[in-house]
């Protein structure tokens, strides 16, 4: 029914709006206040993508309809907006702009002139965002912004992106100020967005802001302007970049043959003919297997009964793209209505997108429709009101994720070389059996470890339906001269349903079927007030001035549910069709906040600003006794280009800002909790934690200093921003153990400390500048450091995760070290640099060192945009320095035989497989345990699996230089649109992920490091369980204004 209902909405917007625009030619001149000639300015028919450049002499000519509302633009002056008349000729005179009035949407919503912040912020417009049409607003911002980190999900998948901003990942997204998850918002309707990056900037938004704030505004209709416009995307995608695999040896243990020996007591009589049939070790999952030199086996698909391939020999042969062969061409399909109208009083926008991504995984498909609106009105002089509404609905069917277990641990860890995909799709399923090539043996067709890969798409499905309502209504009223309320009343629900089932049949490795089924409801609900007063208390010093109240209601609930002992009815998925008691879980969290906030900004002859805030939270979550928590922040500019008579200084500035800012503890961390479990009998089920509840704990308290500077040179055509943050984070909680007689094992206490600092830097420009030719360019570079300067008395180190059981790495926060520590097995060295090795050949180690760090050292982006005529070419790039990552496939593939390293000639020349008194074997050099020198050959997959658990081994350099999105696009003239419905048209060919320029693996294992997806390491990203494929995307973008 929701689909139904967002695809009803979607087409009666597209019916109901019908037009009808006589359109002229308007022409005119563009010049500087002295009547000079400006070629190259821009001029736009307000609130569309319909725009000329003047020629050397000035001159535009462009399509407009009367009452159209013209705006002329140029580098270094101020913009200027006039309507189409009767009258066909329209001249723009342009006065220099020296004061850089940009404006930006600060915290709360608050429009602030850019040149007063004394805080970092960076803004990137909504079109420089979706120049490639990226539909998830996290990738699109990768290499854009300084300081944010972009860790991207597997593009094969539907896994999402994360950010880090300045090295921490709980951002607040705020968009048209209601707070929304980073997975609900509509990129077609970004007109602009704000990163406030530190504690100063954010400090009016309290105590969910401390890491920083992604202020989204979407787009709304301007004054004078009229449009319906229609964008259409199709995108296809391709699997691009496979592991490194090796192409000369198959499946199984060890390189000689088996052979079929009948039995005629349990065999047919006509297998008798089978006898001495060369057969493969179909239950390995490896590839240390014969040579595939062409040898005539019987591979698993000819054990079928009934198949026409039944009991015949076909050789043994490589299959370089038998992976790659599972895969399909992705396609995606985006399209966009919007409907945008302005008045004098009043405005109103609305738009509505559809999109259906077929991935390139077989059978899994995702749906997302989207809905919408915002509009306001004036009601008298004094009273305007104005609303919004976004809804979104998500369907997706059989969600893939990355992670060992998954298809790509499958295919990259534990898989046979020679296996043709081909018949593997065809065969799984012959004759109402399942049969795979990970078959037990000739004779028995159950799987060992692995059911066939389609099996598992299109048989051991999931489900999961999404829903997210959010708008806001408020009112906006002046009071006096200089003083104006506005009060607003919001809200998000958000509602998650999924369900999965786990299919059987004959020879299916799992033998007893199940379903499982969950929900997530969450609601957000706030009032906000605010009193906003401006006084120019004299010619030099004006004040500006805000009072305000919020009240904020949290809401969580989630249940899940799962049959146990398999199903009552064969093929009823449902819980209720459980043979045993089904389990049932469910959690519900509330929470409530309340806040008191003001803030103060004096400005002194446009040339020295102060600004300070104060802000009062009281929460439900700390005790009541003690739940009040005091945020406060102080910034000033100073605008030091007023003061300077230097002609190629357009513009220069230094700012600084400190804040504080207090955290409150988690939800129910200082009272006793019990967790619900499935009833025994008529009886409930309730646990006691093994944490023992702490009334005082807090959340914390993180202070920061920053001090910036900026700078516009010859006319804003070069500009630079540098930023330095130096923050504490201390009496963070930290568990500890608990004394024995408590009767719980450990306890919550507020004691560590933490220390980060960091340099942003951006530079931007537009180096040519011509009547026919721009050329926009832009970089940025951010470094973090950040080190774990106390835990607790007696404790100087914590486990952050854990989550290779069967070796000793684990990723740490050690006193004195950086955060993030790879922490594990390391090959010993000698004193020279050598490596150590025990008599058996493998490496000596020691446990418990150092091994490196998660973090990068730098990030960073360029972004470059030209614009030839009619013509527009936009590349964008992103990069990290430093940093590592675990990497599970390049270990298990190399000790599954899969890997090429495993394969080719050693140094002697001979195959690195051949016995090593044969001259095979991986050469090795270093000194034994007992000093002597060492030099030997050793057998790769004894190599392999006596190494597989030094730790160090497998940890790869995480740095990357990627092309992320280019797009060369086409604006038809207006003069060719006369005779048509049109005001503008752009079509445009686009590109995203298009690949890794550089990256540095020790494996060369095909693997993304800017994808890390879904790993063992939670939202930590230390190690990669099994990566999934990443993928190029192409795609023509068409969009239509009318």
């Amino acid at each position: 029914m929701k689909k139904l209902f967002f695809k009803a909405i979607f087409m009666s917007l597209l019916m109901t709006f019908q037009f009808s625009f006589a359109q002229k030619t308007v022409s005119g001149t563009v010049t500087d206040s002295s009547g000079v000639p400006l070629p190259g300015a821009t001029v736009v028919v307000q609130g569309t993508s319909n725009g000329v450049t003047t020629n050397f002499d000035g001159i535009y000519s462009i399509s407009a309809n009367e009452g159209d509302v013209l705006v002329a633009s140029f580098v270094g002056y101020a913009s200027l907006s006039a309507t189409v008349g009767a009258s066909s000729s329209l001249d723009f005179s342009l006065s220099p702009d020296n004061s850089l009035e940009e404006v930006v949407v600060t915290a709360l919503g608050i429009t602030r002139a850019a040149k007063s912040l004394g805080f970092a912020q960076q803004a990137v417009s909504g079109d420089a965002l979706t120049k490639t049409k990226e539909t998830d607003f996290r990738t699109a911002l990768a290499g854009k912004v300084a300081g944010v980190q972009v860790i991207g999900g597997t593009s094969s998948t539907f896994e999402p992106s994360a950010i880090r901003l300045r090295g921490e990942q709980n951002v607040l997204y705020v968009v048209d100020g209601i707070p929304m998850s980073s997975t609900d918002v509509n990129t077609d309707i970004i007109d602009n967005i704000t990163v406030l990056k530190g504690a100063a900037a954010t400090a009016l938004y309290g105590y969910d802001a401390r890491s920083g704030v992604i202020v989204i505004t979407t787009k709304k209709a301007k004054r004078g302007e009229t449009y319906i416009s229609v964008d259409h995307n199709t995108v296809v995608s391709e699997v691009n970049r496979l592991p490194n695999y090796q192409n000369e040896y198959g499946g199984g243990y060890y390189q000689s043959w088996d052979t079929f020996a009948y039995n005629p007591n349990t065999d047919p009589a006509e297998w008798a003919a089978f006898n001495g049939h060369y057969v493969p070790y179909y239950a390995a999952d490896e590839s240390w297997g014969p040579r595939m030199d062409g040898t005539l086996v019987r591979h698993w698909d000819s054990w079928i009964p009934g198949h026409p391939d039944f009991g015949t020999l076909r050789p043994w042969e490589p299959n370089p793209d038998n992976v790659k062969n599972f895969f399909e061409l992705g396609i995606k399909n985006t399209t966009s209505l919007s409907f945008a109208k302005g008045g004098e009083d009043f405005s109103f926008r609305a738009s509505a997108r559809a999109s259906q991504n077929q991935a390139v995984v077989p059978n899994a498909n995702r749906d997302v429709y989207d809905l919408n609106m915002n509009g306001e009105i004036k009601l008298t002089d004094n009273i305007s009101v104005y609303s919004s509404l976004n809804a979104r609905l998500q369907q997706t069917d059989n969600y893939v994720s990355s992670g060992y277990g998954s298809l790509a641990s499958n295919f990259s860890q534990w898989w046979q070389r020679q296996l043709d995909m081909d018949r593997l799709e065809n065969n799984y399923y012959y004759n109402g059996v399942f049969y795979t090539w990970n078959r037990r043996s000739a004779r028995n067709a159950r799987p060992q470890y692995w059911d066939a890969p389609h099996y598992e798409q299109y048989f051991n499905t999931n489900a999961n339906e999404n829903s997210t309502y959010s708008g806001n209504f408020g009112l906006n009223v002046d009071l006096a001269d200089n003083l104006t309320a506005n009060v607003e009343v919001k809200r998000r629900a958000y509602t998650r349903h999924n369900w999965s089932r786990n299919y059987v049949g004959v020879n299916t490795l799992n033998q007893t079927p199940g379903y499982s089924e969950g929900s997530y409801n969450q609601s957000f609900n706030q009032l906000l007030a605010k009193l906003n007063y401006a006084l120019d208390i004299t010619d030099d010093l004006d004040l500006t001035a805000i009072v305000g109240y919020t009240a904020d209601q949290n809401k969580w609930v989630s249940t899940s549910a799962n049959t146990v002992g398999g199903l009552q009815i064969p093929d009823f998925y449902t819980v209720r069709n459980s043979k045993d008691k089904p389990n049932y879980s469910t959690s519900r969290t509330n929470t409530k906040y309340r806040s008191a906030f003001a803030n103060a900004s004096l400005g002194y002859k446009d040339l020295l600003f102060v600004d300070g805030s104060y802000r009062f939270d009281w929460g439900s979550t700390a005790n009541p006794d003690n739940n009040r928590i005091e945020t406060f922040q102080v910034s000033g500019s100073f605008l030091f280009s007023n003061l300077i008579d230097f002609p190629a200084l357009t513009f220069g500035k230094l700012r600084a800002g400190y804040a504080e800012s207090p955290i409150f503890p988690g939800a129910y961390v200082t009272n006793q909790t019990y967790s619900t479990g499935t009833s025994y009998g008529s009886l409930p089920s309730m646990a006691v934690p093994n944490t023992l509840a702490n009334p005082e704990l807090t959340g914390g308290l993180r202070t920061e200093t920053e001090y910036g500077v900026e700078l516009k040179f010859f006319d804003n055509r070069f500009g630079i921003d540098f930023t330095y943050f130096d923050r504490e984070d201390s009496n963070l909680p930290v568990s500890v153990t608990a004394p024995a007689s408590s009767g719980y094992s450990s306890l919550s206490v507020n004691s560590k400390i933490t220390s980060s600092d960091g340099i942003e830097f951006a530079i931007s420009g537009t180096p040519i500048l011509t009547d026919n030719f721009r050329w926009d360019l832009s970089a940025n570079i951010g470094t973090l450091s950040k080190t774990v300067d106390f835990i607790y008395e007696g404790i100087d180190r914590v486990i952050i995760n854990s989550w290779l059981s069967w070796s000793s790495m684990d990723l740490q926060e050690i006193v004195g070290e950086e955060w993030g520590i790879l922490y594990g097995r390391k090959r010993r060295t000698d004193a020279n640099g050598n490596y150590v090795y025990n008599s058996s050949g493998t490496y000596a180690y020691d446990n418990n060192q150092i091994l490196g760090n998660i973090m990068p050292d730098a990030t960073g982006g360029i972004t470059s945009s030209m614009q030839y005529k009619n013509w527009d070419l936009s590349i964008g790039i992103d990069w990290q320095d430093g940093g590592l990552y675990h990497s599970v496939t390049d270990m298990f593939s190399v000790a599954a035989g899969m890997h090429a390293w495993t394969a080719g000639l050693n140094d002697k020349g001979n195959p690195k497989r051949d016995p090593v008194s044969s001259g095979g074997g991986v050469h090795q050099v270093g000194v034994y345990t007992d000093g002597s020198p060492a030099d030997f050959y050793m057998a790769p997959d004894s190599w392999a699996w006596g190494n597989w658990t030094r730790d160090d081994i497998w940890l790869v350099d995480a740095s990357f230089v990627k092309l992320r999105q280019v797009r060369l696009g086409y604006s038809f003239d207006s003069n060719s649109l006369q005779n048509t419905p049109f005001s503008s048209i752009n079509v445009a060919l686009i590109g995203n992920n298009l690949g890794l320029l550089y990256q540095n693996s020790q494996w060369d294992g095909g693997l993304d490091p800017s994808e890390m997806g879904s790993n063992w390491s939670g939202s930590n990203y230390a190690s990669e369980g099994g990566q999934m494929p990443s993928t190029r995307s192409v795609g023509l973008n068409v969009s239509l204004q009318f």
